[in-house]
């Protein structure tokens, strides 16, 4: 298995709740060691972080555009002027993509 950390992957890892699991794994089991936690806990932990941060700005309906976006892969469209004006989802979606951009990512190596 190979791991590639792309903005997408990262924002579907977030809003399906998948980092959220990760994190809980981490906590339940502090002893397990393996080449993929060490590489790879500090950058789940830095997602969960600053997505964290970003999530708890945003209103209810906001935070479930984004889940329906990443989880059900419904396109922005749909929400336009529906959950808020087009141009405000527009400005979220970049301040969000930037804040992704900006998390550093482990080195890309295959898993076996």
């Amino acid at each position: 298995m190979t791991t590639t950390w792309t903005n997408r992957e990262i924002l579907k890892s977030y809003f399906r709740g998948i980092i959220d699991l990760q994190i809980e794994y981490m906590n339940n089991y502090p002893d397990m060691n393996n080449d993929y936690r060490r590489e790879n806990e500090s950058f789940i932990k830095a997602v969960k972080t600053a997505l964290d941060e970003f999530s708890n700005k945003l209103s209810p309906e906001l935070k479930e555009m984004y889940v329906a976006k990443y989880r059900d892969n419904k396109p922005f469209i749909e929400f336009y002027n529906v959950v808020a004006p087009t141009g405000y989802i527009m400005a979220l979606n970049k301040e969000l993509n930037s804040l992704v951009s900006k998390i550093e990512r482990p080195k890309q190596r295959l898993y076996g």
